[in-house]
């Protein structure tokens, strides 16, 4: 089986003790920059969603930004690797939408990730409705579409929408793989499929909305949904003899170039510190492909 790990992106797997932090002269903190990127959203900060402090402290000086899709515990190595203690994560820190951790006071693993973040001085900001939120354009499927080169390619109607030259489904798959280096992606359909109608759904995406949009274009692409709903229709669909497909990225690929993004615009407004983009591991691996790319040490 091949290894992979943080080494392969120039960083240091396994840091077992916080590095030693810059001189901090800017004064600039964690409060600071939150408060910058609720002036330039692009729409109204609103209270009662998932977005919040999941771990840290307001106060904190920062020493640099990290963006990442998740606060995996590769993430959180690679922040300290790259001495960057605020991490602004798209998706939770302690495996729940919600970052509830009632339940979770007493499990070892949550116990051990809370004292490396403690011990390393990191603060976690939960970054998720108000991302989706921004105007113009939700900044994950900005994110995505820049990826994947289609910025000129969005319906003026729909930015969900994405008209493209004609392909095959099975050229538009390998567009995937090759963009998001995606190992694991699954798909539904005929390879053959004429397709110029893309609608994407990045992330979770259930029945519906997920089936009116199988009505709107030749391919719906999504991060994931459940076996058996928005999938067993889709192949119900096919099976019926509809030109349609689907095809599952997986959540953190379907999404995290929107953090790639985000980090770009964070530079726009943040010049004291680095700030800095990391993408994290897929935790999975093919049979055809055994990639492990998990760093375990701690």
């Amino acid at each position: 089986m091949q290894v992979r790990g943080w080494h392969r992106r120039g960083v240091i797997a396994g840091t077992g003790a916080m590095l030693a932090a810059p001189a901090i002269a800017h004064g600039l903190t964690v409060q600071a920059v939150l408060d910058r990127m609720k002036t330039r959203i692009g729409t109204a900060w609103f209270e009662g969603g998932v977005d919040h402090i999941v771990a840290g402290s307001a106060d904190a000086p920062v020493t640099g930004v990290a963006t990442v899709m998740m606060a995996t515990f590769d993430a959180l190595k690679a922040a300290v690797a790259h001495r960057l203690n605020f991490v602004i994560t798209h998706e939770p820190t302690f495996w729940s939408h919600q970052d509830r951790i009632d339940q979770l006071q007493d499990d070892p693993l949550y116990r051990t990730k809370l004292a490396y973040i403690r011990d390393h001085g990191l603060t976690v900001f939960h970054f998720h409705d108000h991302w989706h939120a921004k105007k113009p354009i939700d900044g994950i499927n900005f994110g995505m579409m820049r990826k994947m080169g289609w910025q000129t390619r969005m319906d003026a109607q729909n930015n969900r929408i994405f008209n493209l030259p004609p392909t095959s489904l099975k050229a538009l798959v390998n567009q995937f793989r090759a963009r998001l280096g995606d190992r694991t992606l699954r798909v539904i359909g005929k390879p053959d499929l004429p397709v110029t109608r893309v609608i994407a759904s990045w992330g979770n995406c259930s029945s519906f909305p997920g089936i009116p949009y199988l009505d709107e274009a030749d391919v719906l692409v999504i991060g994931e949904a459940q076996d058996w709903d928005l999938i067993a229709y889709a192949e119900d669909l096919v099976t019926a003899g509809r030109p349609k497909a689907l095809i599952v990225l997986g959540h953190v690929l379907s999404e995290q170039w929107g953090m790639d993004y985000c980090a770009d615009w964070l530079k726009t407004f943040v010049p004291e510190v680095p700030v800095r983009f990391l993408p994290i591991i897929q935790p999975y691996w093919n049979p055809a492909d055994p990639v492990f790319e998990i760093n375990t040490k701690v």
